[in-house]
């Protein structure tokens, strides 16, 4: 349960959505090893999605150097 609570507040977060009492409730639980675990989840999908997006528009944008055609 407070792994999934860790995760909704943690995308509330990266989406810009978070309210104050959010907020707080979020850092008061970095004392919290199971909501940390749930923080360092939500934030490693996050950070992978964002990668993702990343390397496909440089992809699209042709500044991406094929690996196969040196």
């Amino acid at each position: 349960m407070k792994k999934k609570k860790a995760e909704a507040l943690m995308q509330r977060l990266v989406q810009n959505k978070i309210s104050r009492p959010e907020f707080e409730e979020l850092l008061g639980s970095l004392e919290d090893p199971e909501m940390v675990n749930g923080m360092e989840e939500s934030m490693r999908i996050h950070f992978e999605i964002v990668l993702n997006e990343y390397n496909k528009s440089l992809k699209s944008n042709g500044q991406v150097e094929n690996k196969h055609s040196k």
